[in-house]
């Protein structure tokens, strides 16, 4: 698919572009299906929630081991826009999903960018990065959706430090204090990102965003795509495939 000029426009004002129902049925279907596999899996590349270390917090490197994760990660719907939003070539720098179980399961996100741990750790030149949240469950206001400060990554890489329950757990949440968050919220408000199962929203990498404990009964499960323009590869490669991938070649979209 291709973005008009005016939703381009959008998400260079924003930082975002919501685009609901984006999947088809059957791709939506075997992510779904595969979901319950990946949440099993035991291994590094699986981080526990702190208080529930039976709940995976963060499932990494999908795509890798996941057929129907492989094809979205190489889908069209996918691959067009961000190529458009950055007009360049991409690979993916790295895939985890975010399950947020329910009952309180799945825990909050603190106020942070993305981009710190990849610019500092993975050695990410610029910000020239997308992340593709793809909603594998219908996204709710009251099941803890993903909350948005739109127009916050035109404020550039924010001063942020490492979050205390990151640290030595495997990811890397850089997280901005109260008063920045106050600062960019009565500048720019704050939006929730609800809609069905099967919708796409492209995040601009440093886009301020964080989310709740998930206290209702119904899972929450997102897949995070990181696509970086290949122009823009990473220098360095300290962490492991499943969070810094080393493949650099541009990639090209499967046919649906």
């Amino acid at each position: 698919m291709h973005l008009t000029t005016t939703q381009i426009a959008q998400f260079q004002e924003t930082g975002l572009l919501y685009l609901p129902s984006l999947l088809s049925q059957e791709m939506l279907a075997a992510l779904q299906t595969a979901l319950p596999e990946i949440l099993a899996r035991r291994g590094p590349e699986v981080i526990p929630e702190k208080d529930n270390p039976d709940s995976p917090r963060l499932v990494f490197g999908a795509h890798h081991y996941c057929e129907a994760f492989r094809k979205l990660s190489l889908s069209r719907r996918l691959l067009q826009p961000i190529q458009q939003l950055l007009a360049e070539d991409v690979y993916l720098h790295q895939s985890r999903i975010n399950p947020k179980q329910g009952m309180g399961h799945g825990g909050s996100w603190d106020w942070h960018q993305d981009y710190p741990p990849w610019h500092t750790i993975d050695g990410m030149p610029e910000p020239r990065c997308i992340v593709a949240a793809v909603f594998i469950d219908a996204c709710t206001a009251v099941n803890s959706p993903l909350l948005v400060v739109p127009g916050s990554h035109r404020q550039g890489l924010l001063d942020s430090r490492l979050h205390e329950d990151a640290r030595g757990r495997g990811y890397a949440l850089h997280h901005i204090d109260s008063s920045t968050l106050t600062r960019l919220a009565d500048q720019h408000g704050i939006e929730a990102l609800v809609g069905p199962a099967g919708s796409v929203a492209f995040v601009h990498c440093n886009l301020v965003h964080g989310s709740a404990p998930n206290v209702s009964p119904w899972r929450r499960a997102i897949a995070y795509l990181i696509y970086n323009a290949v122009g823009n590869a990473c220098t360095r490669d300290d962490r492991p495939w499943y969070q810094n991938e080393r493949n650099f070649a541009p990639l090209r979209p499967l046919g649906e």
